[in-house]
């Protein structure tokens, strides 16, 4: 493997600064640095490569796949890379008009950080955004920081206060790392309890993703828990700290996913699992060139 697309990798698993989108296409630029150069059998093995730099992130899978899909198609690996950049691009316009069909411009709940839930948020601009702290990392005060700059009022509450808050919410809003076949999805710990809060409340739920981050049935690891480090939560080495990072929120919590394909029904997610199958199997067990 070449040693820009192995320091890419690397990268790719280390970073937990930004979101999955920006991920993807972290992905998709390492590809188009070799693109030019590289084709072949090296270009599946590198595709194949980054495709599984972020186990459980299905938008990186389904992104490569997407372009090798396309690569197969036209024999252009550069062309095959920007396309699949140019919409993924497009993605947030178009999700932020499936938004202002369902999405209530009153009130907004919403936690841990997504570039796609904040792309969203400063475009359909809500009243309020109740904002939770989003431990251990605080991502809450990052979020608050994004909306307070273009101009939306934010407050911000600990994860302790979701359930009491969640009430004046006129809906919550957050993102996903992955949306299994099943209609589940994945996002950072304490979205299952801020779901079950608003069900309790009576607040609809809504997932804002692109399609792309539905995974493939037979894509790797469609969820195994992941623990960050025991010193994130607490010093002290005499107790035992647990810190889980990730959890499954079940489908019957979901309202809806909103993505650029408009709002779509949890049991409606089949159809883009399919699809995002056919490219995993392109790529990973297909032998042509």
């Amino acid at each position: 493997m070449r040693p820009e697309v192995r320091a890419a990798i690397k990268d790719i698993q280390a970073n937990r600064d930004i979101g999955s989108r920006q991920l993807a296409i972290a992905a998709l630029q390492a590809l188009r640095t070799v693109g030019p150069d590289c084709a072949g059998e090296e270009l599946r093995e590198t595709c194949r490569a980054l495709a599984l730099a972020r186990p459980m992130n299905a938008a990186v899978e389904n992104t490569v796949a997407a372009a090798w899909s396309r690569y197969l198609e036209t024999g252009d690996c550069l062309r095959a890379v920007d396309e699949t950049i140019e919409d993924i691009e497009a993605a947030p316009e178009q999700i932020a008009l499936a938004a202002r069909k369902v999405v209530p411009s009153g009130t907004i709940m919403t936690h841990s950080w997504s570039s796609t839930v904040i792309e969203l948020l400063t475009r359909i601009k809500p009243r309020r955004v109740i904002v939770s702290e989003a431990r251990p990392f605080g991502d809450g005060l990052r979020v608050a920081r994004e909306l307070v700059h273009a101009g939306i009022s934010a407050t911000l509450v600990t994860e302790a206060q979701m359930a009491l808050f969640v009430h004046e919410a006129d809906a919550v809003v957050v993102g996903a790392d992955t949306i299994l076949p099943e209609g589940d999805f994945i996002n950072k710990i304490g979205t299952r309890i801020l779901a079950l809060a608003a069900r309790d409340a009576d607040v609809p739920f809504y997932t804002v993703a692109e399609t792309l981050k539905v995974s493939a049935p037979s894509e790797p690891l469609p969820f195994a828990v992941q623990e960050g480090k025991a010193k994130e939560i607490c010093a002290e080495k005499w107790l035992e700290v647990r810190n889980v990072l990730y959890e499954v929120t079940p489908s019957r919590l979901v309202t809806a996913y909103v993505t650029e394909q408009g709002a779509i029904d949890p049991a409606d997610v089949t159809r883009f699992s399919t699809e995002a199958e056919r490219r995993w199997q392109a790529l990973m067990n297909s032998h042509e060139l």
